[in-house]
């Protein structure tokens, strides 16, 4: 007889030689796999330039099936594309697209059957994913990463799974798991032709904002439309605060022509202008309900499901607005309370922040708790001319003070970037040259500018100023500059006898002002009428001078400011850049008291979110140095990438899509050595930051800041 001992031990290593079994069969599945992808990568590069241009004309139709919902559901942003009259809708459209290489897509929706909404959805979360040259870094309008082979495998890993013969070829399907969780990598399949390594299919799985998608797209074999997309099928869900919602999307290629790659275009010099590369205008688009004609112009018919969708949003549609239901009514009150406000009036868009929008409230370490409101109204004419209004409004109930920045900008001169604008709006209290002397003659460590009591005054500033192209990338600008300076008294007991008088006067301030900016190598489009700047290779340079005159408009103030800088993004590698802002300011020829107010080294006090802009931003220092000196010296860098120092902790990515990494160092008499350090994290929802503040290598605050984006 067998011991019970003996049989568990022969149990134990059975058990044991087949998960042998199973890692080796796992190992060399993984490594016949990754000796599939290598294969490929190493043909991408030729592949990818392949085909120089195409034209197609796309045919798409969806469905939106709404599964589970709750009151939440009738107060959703625009931004989730909901059909808030019907639980499930049908859309079709027919979409004329143009394909430039490297990876420029142009589209426009020429027909549309179902809502206004509906179009949008189709542009913002649709096209994106038809925008593909899979042979590229990055795809879907470079929201997915798929590295190069040196550089694939620290993100990915594959497993074989089988093959299968399609059309005479053998066709490898391998999976792709992505090793970190992130917004910018996919898991699913692909489907690679053997021997031409080409891919035929590829089934893949992400997250976009706060849905989960899967797309799948079959391209052309040799001699059929070779490496072009032939069809592609994209799912939504959204599973949110108790709401369900299926969005599905099905997309039929039909080529006019496309023109594979010449080698002899390759030495040719580029031109700068790159407004053929760039997405048509979709402001008009024609709804068409004629059933006969979406009848004839189907390349595959409807399903029966999509047919009864189809006559059951006519029908509700017809009875909507012959009678305009309780809750449409509640949801266009809610509009512009408790959500955004947008509307189109032809030429003219309305957007509205939301009275009491959640999303206005912003944190700081320097500004506490802020609550903002914005306004944009912007006007187009047929020239090419705009007119645009904004209005921004911020209080921060830490420090009891309201905000404002009201600025009216008209663009004259639309294709030489001719603007005008005027800029009223306050900033933080102030003082004058009178103590900057004072602080200058102090050893600048000794210096601590709570023991001055120095927020002697309001400052409002009214700017006119103007902008015209000399040639391309050389901007002129001029205009003048005026200031009011009120006085506010205090009843704070003061220590420096030097400072016991208050200033009772009102100051004003009249400044011509000039400037140059120019940017070399400066690559832009025309959109329409209106030329706008892209991208350069090479930093932009300006600089402005500014000169105070005593006497006119109530003037009491003669100087000169100076101000200049050089700043430039350089992009590499899988989504990744480098910003770098270097600038520095004068007042000189000083023959009265002034106001040390620089352009651009000044405190933000309405909350901007992730755009802040890099140059004068120094998030936790205290506004009243901005004003402390009669010069500075500013130098910041930003690193930027989606897989930073998130990718150490792996599941906390999944819904971030960027990650920033700041380094700041200013340099003024009063403050010789101060620098921040900073790190913060992002996605379309807003961002959420850390910085660290050092005076002469000396840890001197922590402060956090979170800001959300509008949409």
């Amino acid at each position: 007889m067998i011991s019970n001992d003996y049989s568990k031990y022969n149990i134990v290593q059975g058990l044991i030689i087949i998960c042998l079994l199973l890692l080796c069969l796992n190992t060399k599945a993984q490594s016949k796999a990754d000796s599939i992808i290598i294969k490929h990568l190493e043909h991408r590069d030729e592949y990818s330039k392949y085909i120089d241009e195409y034209d197609a004309q796309i045919y798409i139709k969806g469905n939106i099936e709404v599964l589970k919902k709750n009151i939440m559901f009738e107060f959703a942003p625009d931004f989730f594309y909901l059909n808030k009259d019907n639980d499930s809708s049908f859309v079709e459209a027919i979409v004329d697209i143009k394909y430039t290489a490297p990876n420029y897509f142009n589209q426009e929706i020429v027909a549309l059957n179902g809502y206004r909404f509906n179009a949008k959805d189709i542009l913002d979360r649709i096209i994106p994913f038809l925008n593909v040259n899979i042979y590229k870094q990055t795809i879907f309008d470079d929201q997915i990463v798929i590295p190069d082979r040196n550089n694939i495998f620290k993100y990915y890993e594959f497993e074989y799974i089988n093959n299968e013969e399609l059309s005479g070829y053998k066709v490898h399907k391998i999976q792709i798991t992505p090793k970190i969780k992130s917004q910018k990598l996919v898991s699913g399949y692909f489907y690679i032709i053997d021997e031409l390594w080409t891919i035929h299919k590829f089934d893949l799985k992400g997250r976009t904002e706060l849905s989960d998608y899967r797309v799948v797209t079959e391209f052309g074999f040799p001699l059929n439309n070779f490496l072009l997309p032939i069809n592609s099928t994209i799912s939504f869900n959204l599973d949110l605060l108790g709401n369900n919602i299926n969005t599905s999307y099905y997309a039929f290629f039909n080529y006019a022509s496309y023109k594979l790659h010449d080698t002899s275009n390759d030495k040719k010099v580029a031109s700068y202008d790159l407004s053929k590369y760039f997405t048509t205008n979709n402001d008009s688009i024609l709804i068409i309900r004629d059933s006969s004609f979406w009848k004839n112009t189907r390349p595959i018919p409807l399903s029966d499901y999509e047919e009864t969708l189809y006559e059951t949003q006519l029908r509700i549609e017809k009875e909507s607005n012959s009678k305009p239901k309780l809750n449409r009514k509640i949801r266009n009150v809610s509009k512009g309370i408790f959500t955004p406000y947008k509307k189109q009036f032809g030429e003219t868009q309305l957007v509205y922040s939301g009275l009491l929008n959640p999303l206005t409230l912003s944190y700081s370490k320097m500004e506490g708790i802020v609550y903002w409101q914005q306004l944009r109204l912007s006007k187009g004419f047929n020239n090419g001319q705009t007119i645009n209004y904004n209005f921004d409004v911020g209080y921060s109930l830490t420090k009891n003070e309201i905000y404002f920045d009201v600025p009216i900008s008209w663009t004259f001169a639309p294709s030489k970037m001719g603007r005008a604008h005027l800029d009223f709006r306050n900033s933080n209290q102030t003082f004058n040259s009178n103590v900057i002397k004072k602080i200058e003659d102090m050893v600048p460590d000794s210096i601590n500018l709570k023991d001055f009591n120095i927020d002697y005054f309001k400052n409002y500033n009214l700017e006119i100023k103007a902008q015209y192209e000399l040639t391309n990338g050389l901007l002129l600008e001029g205009g003048v500059d005026y200031n009011w300076y009120v006085p506010i008294e205090k009843q704070t007991q003061i220590d420096n006898d030097n400072l016991q008088d208050l200033v009772e006067d009102n100051y004003l301030g009249f400044s011509p002002i000039v400037g140059l900016k120019w940017t070399p190598g400066q690559y832009y489009r025309f959109n329409g009428k209106r030329k706008e700047y892209l991208r350069s290779r090479f930093p932009t340079f300006s600089i402005e001078y500014a000169r105070g005159i005593k006497g006119v408009f109530g003037s009491n103030s003669n100087y000169e400011r100076i101000e200049l800088d050089i700043q430039q993004k350089i992009s590499w590698g899988l989504m990744q850049s480098f910003h770098y802002y270097i600038g520095a300011g004068w007042f000189t020829n000083s023959e009265s008291v002034y106001f040390a107010n620089f352009k651009n080294f000044r405190r933000r006090n309405i909350p901007q979110s992730w755009n802040d802009p890099l140059g004068g931003v120094f998030h936790l220092l205290d506004g009243d140095w901005y004003n402390a000196s009669n010069s500075y010296y500013q130098a910041h860098i930003m690193y930027e990438s989606p897989f930073a120092l998130l990718q150490l902790f792996n599941g906390l990515t999944n819904d971030i899509l960027q990650e920033r990494i700041y380094i700041s160092h200013l340099y003024m008499p009063a403050l010789p050595s101060y620098s921040e350090l900073g790190y913060s994290i992002g996605n379309f929802f807003g961002n959420a930051g850390i910085f660290f503040s050092f005076n002469k290598a000396r840890l001197n605050s922590i402060g956090l800041k979170v800001a959300f984006e509008l949409r």
